[in-house]
């Protein structure tokens, strides 16, 4: 693939749902920037793209993405442009109708991507809130035959293991390209369910599934750089790939205010390009340096002997205080 740089942009706050795991706190719309602002963020986000010689990779989300009233021409705007290569929105989907849907297809190079937690009533609206299952499952049922790539977004908890055999008949019965896994973290309304963070043995667990899923032998030392996996349906073929973390790499998330973050589950502002160059924010910021050291971290992090993992400093940072401490669910055996 194309030098490429990852953005995960918030373009609000505001939300339909009020989900107990977000990592949100506040669900205004205080927060947003006018289009006037977020045309000049993107142009600022795309000079930076071709300085360095980049392609960009932008989803777009929230909140909930659909609630923010130009949406429409802030993913034209993105998806039109030379600098971008891959464009997507990440979203709840309850809002997803006939009318976004056809709107939607007539982008290039698209992917939709809808957020889960379990695939049960129960499991699903422990976590989204009571009527909002069969919501879901409608928006599936829309999406079943669009031309456009559809991915679902499975978010993982302590107990998310008997979930898991469940999501490729789903991604069969719903004509899903993919499904990415990714480790609940704590911050926002999340901090309130702490306990349900995922442990070291279900992680371990989780992987050695996936592999199962996809007949690939479990060796979970070479899994251990990634912090999140994705399961791709090639025809009949199942096939499993990590997702290398992008934390002071190759990608940023932007939030609604033009702050920006190494990622979202990474709350620590490094810059806002309301006011700041991204050239500038990339190229100066001392955690950005600081996450670069091996030599700053700690623990067995700071020894391993995989030259491309840093650990996740998210996860760190949101369950010590400390982003350079020792990754907690690090698969690695001694």
């Amino acid at each position: 693939m194309e030098n490429t740089f990852h953005i995960q942009w918030h373009i609000t706050d505001f939300c339909n749902l009020r989900c107990r795991h977000c990592y949100q706190s506040e669900f205004a719309k205080d927060s947003e920037l006018s289009f006037d602002c977020l045309q000049k963020v993107f142009e600022n986000i795309t000079n930076f793209a071709s300085k360095n010689g980049k392609k960009l990779v932008i989803d777009i989300t929230g909140g909930e993405p659909f609630l923010y009233k130009h949406w429409e021409p802030l993913i034209s705007m993105i998806n039109q442009s030379k600098s971008v290569i891959k464009t997507g929105i990440i979203t709840n989907g309850l809002l997803v109708d006939a009318s976004k849907i056809r709107k939607l297809e007539r982008l290039k190079n698209f992917s939709l991507k809808i957020s889960a937690e379990g695939l049960t009533k129960e499991s699903y609206e422990y976590i989204r809130g009571v009527n909002t299952y069969n919501r879901f499952i409608e928006t599936c049922g829309l999406l079943k035959d669009v031309s456009f790539e559809k991915t679902l977004m499975f978010t993982l908890f302590s107990g998310s293991l008997s979930q898991i055999d469940a999501v490729v008949p789903f991604m069969n019965n719903y004509n899903l390209q993919t499904t990415i896994f990714e480790r609940f973290i704590p911050w926002g309304r999340g901090a309130l369910m702490k306990e349900k963070l995922i442990s070291l043995y279900e992680w371990r667990e989780v992987l050695k599934l996936l592999c199962k899923i996809c007949r690939l032998e479990d060796n979970l030392c070479e899994l251990a750089p990634y912090r999140g996996f994705m399961v791709d349906k090639e025809g009949t073929d199942l096939n499993l790939f990590g997702a290398p973390c992008i934390v002071a790499k190759d990608g940023i998330a932007l939030m609604p205010d033009g702050s920006v973050f190494p990622c979202r589950r990474f709350p620590l502002t490094i810059g806002n390009l309301k006011d700041q160059s991204m050239e500038e924010v990339w190229k100066n910021s001392t955690v950005l340096e600081k996450l670069k050291n091996r030599f700053l971290l700690k623990g067995k992090c700071k020894t391993c002997i995989i030259e491309d993992c840093l650990g996740c400093r998210a996860l760190a940072y949101s369950v010590s205080g400390d982003y350079l401490g020792e990754d907690p669910l690090c698969i690695k055996d001694e």
